[in-house]
């Protein structure tokens, strides 16, 4: 039985992951604001605590763990600051960062040896995406401090049921309202997606394969490259509702604030190779025509009400 400290972990890939590694035995137990609880699970323990409440974090029970995965590290000390405060013995600690570490000038589909970001770009998530990559260097310096093994994984959009970011659910409550879709008809960019439940079983490969997973970095991406004019096509597959679209332009889209949540020009491409965590641990992805379905099934119950 794998026992597991969770950072966070009451959201989105992090509730899901609790929800896989609890049907597989996993003992889990919970560091978190308390702001959601995670007992319908059963037997898991949570510990209410700040993650920047060192004094907090040190008062905590003494535990040892097969590993420490951390769903909300953003800011500069994050891991660090846990990592050195926790009273605890860990073999393995997983960072959740993003795809969006790597440099953005590189328009090719990018693996784990591309290069990562040296500057911070001006894009509207550039804080965000810096921070992670600057997260990733400190895991790796406390972690090597402390003689801990690191793994990394850099999820594409992930997608799928509990997504709290405005992604999938932007397209479904529009086709349960009976509104239109609007689509950027000379948009040319291109991206990537994995599944909720991908990457929840991810990270448990991680957990359950450390003599492969500890010093890696993984990109979770499936393989399937995305349009706005392709996911239209599988909005249309996955629906029982008829609906419409709406041609527009990406001026348009930027002009009049249309809240799209992907890419919209080549410059933006989102495009990962995540075929390395396959080989390694035998992962896989399910197809986005299933995934959507399972999303859309998943939201339309929000909007029917």
């Amino acid at each position: 039985m794998k026992k597991v400290l969770i950072i966070g972990g009451t959201y989105f890939a992090g509730r899901v992951f609790a929800m896989i590694a609890g049907q597989k035995g996993y003992s889990l137990s919970f560091i978190n604001r308390g702001t959601y609880s995670m007992g319908f699970l059963g037997d898991v323990k949570e510990y209410k605590c700040d993650r920047r409440d060192a004094q907090g974090l040190a008062g905590l029970p003494y535990g040892e763990y097969d590993a420490v995965v951390d769903f909300c590290a953003y800011e500069r000390g994050d891991c660090s600051g846990l990592l050195k405060a926790l009273n605890v013995r860990t073999s393995q600690y997983i960072l959740l960062s993003t795809a969006d570490v790597y440099d953005r000038s590189i328009r090719t589909i990018k693996d784990e040896t591309a290069p990562l970001q040296d500057h911070m770009g001006n894009c509207m998530a550039a804080d965000y995406m810096w921070k992670k990559r600057n997260l990733e260097t400190e895991a790796a310096q406390v972690c090597g401090e402390f003689g801990i093994g690191l793994t990394i994984l850099r999820p594409a959009f992930i997608y799928g049921p509990f997504n709290y970011a405005p992604r999938e659910s932007f397209y479904v409550e529009r086709i349960i309202k009976g509104e239109p879709i609007p689509v950027p008809a000379d948009s040319d960019s291109r991206w990537n997606f994995v599944f909720v439940t991908d990457v929840a079983r991810a990270i448990c490969a991680c957990v359950e394969q450390q003599d492969v997973s500890c010093g890696q970095a993984y990109n979770l991406s499936a393989p399937e490259t995305v349009t706005y004019e392709s996911y239209t096509e599988i909005l249309k597959k996955v629906t029982d509702r008829p609906f419409t679209t709406r041609p527009v332009t990406v001026f348009e889209v930027i002009s009049q604030s249309i809240p799209l949540p992907f890419p919209l020009t080549a410059d933006e491409d989102e495009l990962f190779d995540g075929t390395k965590i396959t080989r390694q641990l035998g992962t896989s992805y399910i197809s986005l025509e299933e995934g959507m379905q399972k999303a859309f099934n998943a939201f339309r119950s929000v909007y029917e009400r």
